[in-house]
């Protein structure tokens, strides 16, 4: 978030632990009690009034609000005595998950455990409920001002593009309450942004359970966001709630019915809006791209490249309207996921030369990259360069390479088949990202 990097930049710790404690959706009352602190000492540290800081002080503070320690001057490992994360999981070669590890994940982040809670209080359970328990009405919060609800929102976007699944994972079940009581005790005449803001926050908990590969989850999810979206009224929205659920539809081998979903939603954007707004026109695109992958999914070639051609096309239109949804660098990027899940992995290891990674704007995206480059070397035949690119992705996204399935799979690939020990480190980061 903008102003909590430029608080962060100029030292002021009491204006970032304020942006931070609001866009946890906290009272200050609230967050004395999972910090352990009063609240009248939370408000003397926000108003500035505290200068000096203890390790201790900061660290637990940072945990609280969800902070990168970074941001407080902290290193980013915790000390041995910090709650630990659970270690993510992997796929099995064959492509079905390894569900006994991915459960691992899952509990640990959004706290199915009772020994895995990331915040060890009473008043921490707020917090660590997990997104079913939101689901299916167990947990209720209530409503938060709207300017504090966006702010939330703007902060668990933040952590999806950051590639920071422990620190959403924390925050998304909060968010989800109280999204979902601002929307149900909406006054007249605010019920279609509440709903909108609703559907957001369910977007992103798709997004994360997708990267988690809770599929049955994702589809709960997938469906109230796309209630929700309905509900706004707002075609941009209906329209990332729909890609969404399309995506899980081909997740679980419902790719005939994904694609007919994705394109559905690209036609009735059109319908809608005339595609008058570029930013409509950047929906447009996106919508295209991701029925141009799922139609490769569906070893359907020839429609895959039509449809990124189209997508494209829609880019030029939108022009910079919308970056953050559409650019040509992240079109090159599907190009090389087209391409490798075609199979044809020489292609998609060119394709991959002609993008500069540091140019992928947010790290989220910049994981698509590694993720492609890497298994694509590896179909090609080149276990050094696999290996080269997952410690660089390593580097880069570390938890989407500890958490997601790719990542592990192809490590235990590499692993297994390095018997020459040709490829000197393989053991020791399969050790570290808990694929050894």
């Amino acid at each position: 978030m903008p102003a909590a990097a430029a608080a962060a930049a100029a030292g002021d710790v009491g204006t970032l632990l304020r942006v931070a404690r609001t866009a946890a959706g906290l009272t200050l009352e609230e967050a004395g009690q999972l910090a352990g602190y009063s609240t009248a000492t939370m408000s003397r540290w926000e108003s500035g009034r505290r200068r000096r800081w203890t390790v201790v002080e900061l660290r637990r503070l940072a945990e609280v609000y969800g902070i990168p320690p970074h941001l407080l001057g902290l290193a980013t490992s915790s000390p041995p005595s910090a709650p630990r994360a659970a270690r993510v999981t992997g796929w099995t070669p064959d492509g079905g998950d390894d569900w006994m590890r991915r459960r691992d994940l899952i509990a640990g982040t959004l706290g199915l455990t009772t020994g895995a809670a990331l915040l060890p209080t009473e008043a921490g359970a707020g917090i660590t409920s997990t997104v079913g328990d939101v689901v299916f009405g167990r947990v209720t919060a209530v409503p938060l001002p709207a300017q504090q609800l966006a702010a939330a929102l703007s902060a668990a976007r933040a952590d999806f593009r950051a590639c920071r699944y422990n620190q959403l994972a924390r925050r998304l079940p909060r968010l989800l309450a109280q999204a979902s009581a601002g929307r149900d005790h909406a006054p007249v005449g605010q019920t279609e942004l509440a709903s909108a803001r609703l559907a957001q926050s369910y977007c992103i908990a798709t997004q994360l359970l997708t990267k988690l590969h809770d599929d049955g989850m994702a589809a709960c999810t997938a469906d109230r966001a796309l209630q929700a979206a309905n509900a706004s009224g707002e075609p941009v929205i209906v329209a990332e709630a729909t890609r969404l659920a399309a995506t899980v539809l081909r997740r679980t081998r419902h790719r005939d019915g994904a694609q007919r979903l994705v394109l559905r939603a690209a036609q009735q954007l059109d319908t809608d809006t005339g595609l008058t707004d570029p930013r409509h026109t950047a929906m447009y695109g996106q919508l295209l791209a991701v029925a141009a992958y799922t139609a490769a999914m569906r070893d359907d070639r020839d429609t895959a490249w039509t449809l990124l051609r189209e997508a494209e096309d829609a880019a030029r239109r939108a022009g910079a309207a919308d970056l953050s949804r559409l650019n040509p660098v992240d079109l090159a990027v599907y190009k090389i996921s087209i391409a490798r899940v075609l199979g044809d992995y020489g292609s998609a290891v060119d394709y991959a030369r002609q993008v500069d990674p540091a140019r992928i704007d947010t790290l989220e995206r910049r994981a698509r990259y590694w993720e492609d480059t890497a298994l694509a070397l590896h179909g090609r035949g080149r276990p050094a360069a696999a290996f080269r690119v997952l410690l660089a992705a390593e580097r880069d996204t570390p938890q989407e390479v500890s958490y997601r399935p790719w990542a592990q799979t192809l490590t235990r690939e590499l692993l297994s088949a390095d018997t020459r020990n040709s490829l000197p480190g393989i053991r020791a980061f399969a050790q570290r990202i808990g694929a050894g």
